[in-house]
């Protein structure tokens, strides 16, 4: 679905990415993060052609993102963070726009507008930041692209409307799409993938799916400071510690990957070096 070799890319003389490779083949949730300014954001419009590699190869279903062939374009749907709509109701967005996608789904997107609580007869004008964010997303769900694109989706929700976006998330119609999401929010979103990628200085840190994690790592909370010895990384929670540490038994750990982040970001190493070693087929916990 995704290979991306060798490439290139820099702002003005600021680099970005540099020798950056990357290969997805499976359908999923993807996870994406790095920290601010580590190019999550634009590797999510190179992959949607909005912008173009200085270097390297970028394929995409196929396609040259940055040919921009309408033969991509209908099968590739990018949510940014920030973005502006005319004053139309939420019907206007939907009869000017799903005829570009020959998959979208009328029926799916009354129900995720009926679960977002989108109101119908207002224009975005009127709508809250929340609600334009509803719509956007119950849109891009809509239209049922092999590849979905999100920079921050659940930025300007609120508990309920993570809790929705959630929901939807987890319906079987997305099970053969890749959704591939940039987000700061770890843990609201952490139960829907099934890979993650860690950017960092132009390079991906980490990528690994959520069983390798899982039988690799132990990500755990203790009441004695002694049991974090030896630990990849730990800190203060309260009275009690939370820690990143290699998994040394059969079953599978637990993993948080906000905590997770944090480990990379101080001990990379130790994290590397956990994952690359050998570790038993895990049995999932009950």
């Amino acid at each position: 679905m995704i290979h991306i070799s060798e490439l290139a890319f820099n702002y003005a003389s600021k680099p970005v990415y540099a020798d950056f490779s990357l290969k997805l083949t499976q359908p999923g949730v993807v996870g994406l993060f790095g920290r601010n300014g580590s190019g999550k954001s634009t590797l999510l419009k190179i992959l949607s052609g909005l912008l173009f590699p200085d270097h390297g190869k970028v394929e995409v279903l196929h396609y040259e993102p940055k040919r921009r062939l309408p033969a991509f374009l209908e099968q590739v749907y990018f949510v940014p963070e920030e973005f502006h709509l005319p004053d139309i109701k939420i019907a206007a967005l939907q009869k000017h726009h799903a005829p570009f996608y020959p998959k979208f789904s009328h029926p799916d997107f009354v129900r995720y507008s009926e679960i977002f609580e989108i109101p119908q007869d207002k224009g975005f004008a009127t709508m809250s930041l929340g609600q334009k964010k509803k719509a956007v997303i119950a849109f891009a769900l809509a239209t049922h692209t092999p590849l979905l694109l999100m920079d921050e989706p659940t930025n300007g929700l609120d508990i309920m409307g993570r809790a929705q976006f959630k929901q939807i998330m987890s319906g079987p119609e997305h099970a053969d799409r890749l959704v591939l999401i940039s987000t700061h929010q770890a843990h609201d979103l952490e139960n829907l993938m099934n890979h993650v990628l860690f950017v960092d200085g132009g390079k991906i840190a980490l990528s690994a799916s959520m069983p390798q994690l899982q039988s690799a790592l132990h990500l755990g909370i203790t009441d004695d400071f002694s049991q974090t010895e030896g630990c990849i990384y730990h800190e203060a929670l309260g009275n009690q510690w939370a820690y990143v540490a290699a998994n040394h038994h059969n079953h599978a750990g637990k993993i948080n990957l906000e905590l997770l982040y944090k480990a990379l970001s101080i001990n990379k190493q130790g994290v590397l070096d956990a994952m690359s070693k050998n570790q038993p087929p895990v049995e999932k916990s009950a």
